[in-house]
């Protein structure tokens, strides 16, 4: 795996969707190459900041109801996860 082909996979690897032989080579890649290994830890710091303070954020309840109502109809509308 080369720098380009970890930037390419770099969301896949943090959520836990890249294919099981990918895993080596990046984990390969990222531990010899200084700035993959920079790269890769940046974005989980960003990721980590991400989390922290938006995740924690929901829109109000009446905007909410205007979005899913907005949509194609899939069946009934459920309440906040």
């Amino acid at each position: 795996m080369d720098c380009k082909e970890v930037v390419a996979a770099l969301f896949l690897f943090f959520d836990n969707e890249m294919e099981e032989d990918l895993l080596s080579p990046f984990r390969d890649h990222v531990s010899g190459c200084g700035d993959c290994a920079k790269r890769v830890d940046y974005t989980r710091r960003l990721l980590l900041i991400v989390r922290e303070r938006c995740v924690r954020c929901s829109a109000p309840e009446r905007l909410r109801m205007r979005i899913l109502t907005s949509l194609p109809h899939r069946g009934t509308v459920s309440g906040p996860h």
